[in-house]
C-alpha cells in the first residue's frame, strides 16, 4: 500500500502529462501501482487486517499436528475440529490455515474434456498401509469413476493382479447394473503389453475380458496422467478423509466402511457439474451396455475336481463344496485376495470360504453337507443294514470294520456310504478287498484308496473323430527314395 502523499504525487505528476513509465521511474514504484493509484478516487487508508477466532488460537497445537504430521487437507481439520467444539466459520479457519502453511502452486493448464452419459469410465488403483485387526496391512483400492455423472465405486482387495483388476471392474459393472463402451485404464501390465507411441499392444486376457463385455478399451497417455484425472484426483480425498489416522477391527469392517464412506459421495455436490452424482446418474444408467448373462470365465481359470468327501485343494489347504459336486469339476478364484470363490462349470457361484492363512487345513462348511445327511440313516443298526443292502458281498468288510471302530463305527459306516454316492461298486468292492488284506478298516484307508483311483486332473474337452476322406494315389516306388 502506498502512502497519501505518494498518490497525491501521482496524481499530480499525471496531470501534468507525465507518463506512467516515468512516474514510476521517478517514484521508485511498479508501473501497475501507478495505475492503480490513477484509477482510484479515494486516497488509500489503512485496513486492520481481520483478527484470528480465539477458538482457533486455543486449537493451534492440534491444527499444526494434523496439517504437518499426518498431513490432513483442509476440509478433513476442519471436519476434526468441529467435532471437538469450534464453531467458527470456514472462512475464518481458513485465513488461520493460510497462516500455518505456505501455499505452492505447480499446475500447468490442461484442458478440460467432457463425457456423453454412458461412453466412458475411468479405472484405476492404489495401495495403502492400513492398521486391520491390530496389524499393518497392506490394502489395494481399486477406483471406477463414471465420467458423465461422476459417480465412484471403490473395491478393496490384498492383491493387486490381473485377475483383482479384473473382478474389481466386474464388481463396477454390477454396482451401477451395466457398462460403459469404452474404459479408460493406464499403461500397466495388467492391461498392456507394450506401447510404442499410439501403436499399443494389449494384453490378450484383458482384451478377451473386454470381448465379454463388449467394451472398448482405451489407454491414457504415457506421461499424461491428467488425461485419467477423474480418477486420480479423488484417490487423495480417500486417503486424507477414508484412509488417515483411522484403524479398523476387520478387513470386512474396512470394506464396511468404505462403502459407507462411498455412498457419502453420491449425495455430495460434485464442484465441475454443480449436481450430485446420483442425481446425474438416473440420466446416465439407461444409457449403460447392459450385463451378460454369466460372468467372464477366462481360458486360464484354476480348475479343481471335487473329491468323494466334497472338498477341493488350494495352496495347502481343503475347502468344501456342495455335496451334489462331488465327483465333478469346479472352478476357482481368489476374490479380494482373501475369499476363495468356487464356481460351477456353468459359471454359477456354489461356495465362498475365507482363505485359511494356516497351511495343511481342512475349511468345512457344514450346509455343504446337509441335503447328503438327510438320506443317511443315523443309527448304528440302520446304517449296517445300509451297507449290506448296498454292498451284500463285503460282510466281511462290515464285521472287521465294526470289531476294530468299536466306538465309532457308525461314523466310519456313514462316511463310507457317502463315498458310495461318486464312486463306482467294484471300485467300492476293490477297496475294501485291499482294507481286509491289511486289516485295517477305517474310511480314512477306504477314502485315500479311492482317491488314488482318480488323481485331481483338468477337465479335457470331447472331440467327435470323424473318419478322414480315402483318396486313390498311385506314385512309382522311386518316389519313396527320399524318406529313406
Amino acid at each position: 500500500m502506498i502512502s497519501m502523499e505518494a498518490w497525491v504525487t501521482i496524481r499530480y505528476l499525471r496531470a501534468q502529462g507525465r507518463s506512467i513509465k516515468g512516474i514510476a521511474r521517478e517514484l521508485g514504484i511498479s508501473k501497475n501501482t501507478v495505475r492503480r493509484a490513477l484509477k482510484a478516487n479515494k486516497p488509500p487508508h489503512y485496513q486492520r487486517p481481520p483478527r484470528d477466532n480465539p477458538q482457533l488460537i486455543k486449537l493451534k497445537e492440534q491444527i499444526e499436528e494434523m496439517l504437518f504430521e499426518k498431513e490432513f487437507i483442509g476440509t478433513r481439520i476442519l471436519k476434526e475440529i468441529q467435532q471437538i467444539g469450534y464453531t467458527g466459520s470456514k472462512s475464518a479457519f481458513y485465513r488461520f490455515l493460510s497462516k500455518l502453511k505456505a501455499e505452492k502452486g505447480n499446475g500447468k493448464a490442461v484442458e478440460r474434456f467432457e463425457t456423453p452419459p454412458g461412453h466412458q469410465a475411468q479405472f484405476d488403483w492404489s495401495a495403502y498401509t492400513v492398521m486391520i485387526g491390530g496389524k499393518l496391512k497392506r490394502v489395494i483400492i481399486f477406483s471406477f469413476i463414471l465420467s458423465y455423472s461422476r459417480r465412484k465405486h471403490f473395491f478393496a482387495s490384498l492383491r493387486e493382479d490381473q485377475l483383482s483388476c479384473f473382478e474389481a471392474l466386474e464388481d463396477s459393472f454390477h454396482h451401477f447394473g451395466g457398462v460403459p463402451k469404452e474404459i479408460l485404464v493406464d499403461n500397466a501390465a495388467q492391461f498392456v503389453i507394450s506401447r510404442v507411441g499410439h501403436i499399443i499392444k494389449w494384453n490378450p486376457r484383458f482384451l478377451e475380458f473386454c470381448g465379454h463385455y463388449r467394451i472398448k478399451p482405451v489407454a491414457c497417455k504415457v506421461k499424461r496422467p491428467k488425461t485419467k484425472g477423474k480418477v486420480e484426483r479423488p484417490f487423495y480425498p480417500l486417503e486424507q478423509h477414508f484412509i488417515k489416522g483411522r484403524e479398523f477391527e476387520s478387513f470386512e469392517e474396512f470394506i464396511k466402511k468404505l462403502h459407507e464412506y462411498e455412498r457419502e459421495l453420491d449425495y455430495v455436490t460434485h464442484s465441475t457439474i454443480s449436481l450430485r452424482p446420483i442425481d446425474r446418474f438416473l440420466k446416465e444408467s439407461s444409457f449403460l451396455i447392459p450385463l451378460p448373462e454369466t460372468p467372464f470365465i477366462s481360458t486360464k481359470e484354476i480348475f479343481r475336481k471335487v473329491t468323494s468327501d466334497c472338498l477341493i485343494s488350494y495352496d495347502g489347504n481343503r475347502y468344501s463344496v456342495p455335496w451334489p459336486y462331488a465327483g465333478k469339476h469346479v472352478w476357482i478364484r481368489v476374490s479380494q485376495g482373501r475369499y476363495l470363490k468356487v464356481f460351477s462349470q456353468k459359471g454359477v457361484l456354489i461356495a465362498t470360504h475365507t482363505i485359511s492363512e494356516n497351511k495343511g487345513m481342512s475349511i468345512i462348511n457344514q450346509k455343504h453337507y446337509e441335503g447328503l445327511r438327510k438320506r443317511l440313516p443315523r443309527t448304528k443298526k440302520l446304517l449296517e443294514e445300509a451297507f449290506l443292502e448296498k454292498f451284500s458281498e463285503a460282510r466281511s468288510f462290515l464285521e472287521g470294520l465294526v470289531v476294530q471302530q468299536k466306538f465309532n463305527a457308525s461314523y466310519h459306516l456313514r462316511e463310507i456310504l457317502k463315498l458310495a454316492e461318486v464312486y463306482k461298486k467294484e471300485d467300492m468292492h476293490k477297496a475294501f478287498s485291499l482294507a481286509i488284506s491289511y486289516n485295517t478298516y477305517s474310511v480314512n484307508f477306504i477314502r485315500g484308496i479311492l482317491e488314488k483311483e482318480g488323481e485331481l486332473e483338468e477337465q479335457r474337452p470331447t472331440f467327435t473323430l470323424r473318419p478322414l476322406p480315402r483318396l486313390k494315389i498311385k506314385r512309382e516306388l522311386g518316389f519313396y527314395n527320399q524318406f529313406l
